[in-house]
């Protein structure tokens, strides 16, 4: 038995799925198909990177350093 890794640009994947879906499925089976976004990841992860991606000087709370000097 051997395992298959692929990525697969959106313009080909509709031609990859029908090749796999009709070779003989006694023989084959598709574990996993995911669908990733531009940054490489699983869609559902897109509140992850819109709050990683927030600018951490906008919040005023984090701008005072005085707490920060207990972890030094």
């Amino acid at each position: 038995m051997h395992t298959i890794k692929l990525e697969i640009k959106d313009s080909i994947y509709d031609h990859i799925m029908f090749l796999l879906k009709n070779l003989n499925s006694k023989e084959l089976k598709i574990i996993e198909d995911k669908k990733m976004n531009d940054y490489g990841s699983q869609d559902n992860d897109r509140d992850i990177y819109a709050f990683s991606n927030h600018a951490a000087n906008t919040i005023e709370e984090w701008h005072n350093t005085d707490e920060d000097e207990i972890w030094k």
